[in-house]
């Protein structure tokens, strides 16, 4: 492992110190030679392997093999998007070099929120599938497949343009690393956040795995005020010197439950003591762990007498499944499945229910979603007794990667879950989701509530007609405009919001929204998360500057088209929030 090590330095600094290689296509020769000879020994070191297909598929722009490399190890690690520069060279040089190029282009695609242009390659090669239906080829996807893909990329178009009731953020460097960290589970009041990680630092084992990144441990962060300290490694009476991963922290933060690989899967737990102390984990008592199946995420009860899990035990709808156990007689009963309105042909996971009893927060890759895992709501519905149809939570929380393990907080505020996001740390961080409401959904109550008492109302005509103070019209419509790939508001707009939040203070009924943008430089996946985190800076500023949450909708909508530096904008629009009441 140390010699992959020294491969992956070395050719990393290549990369990175020289990335505008001149073309050479014996050198590229020498680079696909020793990629093909890193992916053989170890193909789970598919990180060593990319940069140097890449360094290949850049020294020859023409060599068809070392550009598909580089696509296909992209599909397969981060930032997946990146691979339609190689795979659209490879389909121009030889469009046949692979059946099924079209799809792997609409994948790149997809993954990169361009999903019209992900539409075009998916009915492409739906198109060429189903006319050729005896090829057998190894580079053959099955036409099942590709319309799932369809299907995903016409529900992310769909959910990608409603109003979100979400933002996001990276939690802290203090808790994320350059290496993937992930499942963040907390104490109840937020003071406590464990999670696993495959850094370097602190680690059990100084050796890293046959994929090259340090064996899973797990890590422990405490926070002060607002401040959350650096993490640390939760200690070798829980983490053995291979892969140690948590799934679940009880309110009180004493009771720490985590995933084991022995009987193909089972979920452990262990308990700390007032010395903060750990015990050793040892398997939960009862009916939960399955025999030669797996479990691999839980929930419990405050009062520890029901508990979800995931489990792909058979006599389930699909692949891994969520069920629910009572405990009685201090013992943990028959699980039972949660029923065909939670669990899907695919794959569920990570439950979790919200402090209320009745609404249940999980991920799914068969319920209606952008692609891969997406967190989903659900509410039990006490007259029918069965679930509601589940809600996605929508982007930015969801994307087209992985979102799986929302821990939502007790007052159902926020949230963390790990992401792929462009402005992470490194591979997978971990993120805080804020819950900021619907004004659709929040206005009615708000000024249910505001007619309860005398107000001086404010209507969208009376905005517009009486001009109430010297800027009304410009408060209206305000444009807060941003340098080049970034979301911090320049100083130059502090008085005018900062006017137009003690506007708002002075008329309860008046809400705003907040639309935000950005140019058409770089990718569209980015562009989208850079106008979101415009859209947040802006939602923050009202916040910090006294207007309720409830008063507040901010939304980004990627790449606006016009003057570059007219596009990198939030629009800020004040509105009557009665006129929801309609």
């Amino acid at each position: 492992m140390k010699l992959y090590g020294k491969i992956i330095f070395s050719f990393l600094f290549m990369f990175l110190s020289d990335k505008l290689i001149a073309q050479d296509p014996e050198l590229a020769k020498i680079y696909l030679e020793q990629a093909d000879q890193v992916y053989a020994e170890a193909k789970d070191a598919i990180e060593i392997a990319k940069d140097i297909y890449i360094q290949a598929a850049e020294a020859d722009t023409m060599n068809v093999r070392a550009n598909y490399m580089a696509g296909v190890l992209y599909l397969e690690t981060v930032n997946r998007d990146y691979s339609t520069k190689y795979f659209e060279r490879v389909k121009r040089l030889d469009p046949k070099y692979r059946f099924n190029i079209d799809y792997l282009l609409g994948r790149g695609y997809q993954y990169g929120l361009e999903f019209e242009k992900a539409l075009k390659y998916f009915l492409a090669y739906k198109n060429k599938v189903t006319s050729d239906r005896s090829y057998r080829g190894r580079d053959k996807t099955s036409v099942y497949e590709v319309n799932d893909r369809i299907e995903e990329c016409q529900n992310a178009k769909e959910i990608i343009g409603m109003p979100s009731s979400y933002t996001i953020e990276n939690v802290s460097e203090n808790v994320n690393s350059t290496w993937p960290d992930y499942a963040p589970v907390l104490n109840e009041d937020e003071t406590v956040m464990i999670f696993t990680s495959r850094r370097q630092e602190g680690n059990t084992n100084e050796n890293v795995d046959k994929d090259n990144f340090y064996f899973e441990d797990i890590y422990i962060s405490k926070r002060n005020g607002v401040t959350w300290s650096k993490a640390k490694n939760i200690g070798q009476n829980v983490n053995t010197l291979y892969h140690d991963s948590n799934l679940f922290l009880s309110s009180d933060g004493k009771t720490l439950y985590i995933y084991s690989d022995e009987g193909n899967g089972d979920i452990f737990y262990c308990t700390e003591n007032e010395n903060e102390e750990w015990s050793k984990p040892k398997p939960l008592e009862g009916r939960i762990n399955s025999q030669g199946f797996a479990e691999q995420s839980i929930w419990v009860s405050d009062d520890g007498e029901f508990m979800m899990f995931a489990s792909n035990r058979p006599g389930g709808y699909g692949g891994f499944d969520i069920y629910g156990c009572y405990k009685e007689d201090g013992q943990w009963k028959r699980p039972f499945n949660m029923g065909p309105e939670i669990n899907t042909r695919a794959d569920e996971d990570g439950p979790y229910m919200a402090k209320d009893g009745i609404t249940l927060y999980f991920s799914s890759k068969g319920h209606k979603g952008f692609g891969g895992f997406d967190v989903f709501t659900s509410t039990y519905n006490d007259k029918t007794e069965k679930w509601n149809k589940p809600e996605n939570l929508g982007y930015p929380v969801n994307t087209v990667d992985d979102e799986v393990y929302f821990h939502p907080t007790a007052d159902g505020e926020r949230g963390y879950l790990a992401s792929v996001r462009e402005e992470g740390l490194g591979f997978t961080d971990i993120y805080m989701v804020t819950h900021v409401g619907n004004l659709e959904k929040t206005a009615k109550e708000r000024i249910s509530k505001l007619k309860e008492r005398e107000n001086d109302f404010i209507t969208d005509e009376q905005l517009e007609v009486k001009r109430l103070i010297d800027s009304v019209l410009n408060i209206s419509a305000y444009q807060v405009y941003f340098e080049v790939n970034s979301s911090e508001i320049d100083d130059s707009h502090n008085e005018k919001l900062i006017e137009m939040a003690n506007f708002l203070k002075s008329h309860q009924n008046l809400g705003v929204q907040i639309s935000a943008f950005a140019s058409s430089d770089g990718n569209p996946k980015y562009n989208y998360e850079l106008s979101n985190r415009r859209a947040q800076s802006v939602l923050k500023f009202f916040k910090e500057n006294g207007i309720e949450p409830d008063r507040l909708a901010a939304r980004g909508f990627g790449i606006l088209k016009g003057s570059e530096d007219k596009s990198r904008k939030a629009e800020v629009k004040i509105l009557d929030l009665s006129r929801f009441e309609e």
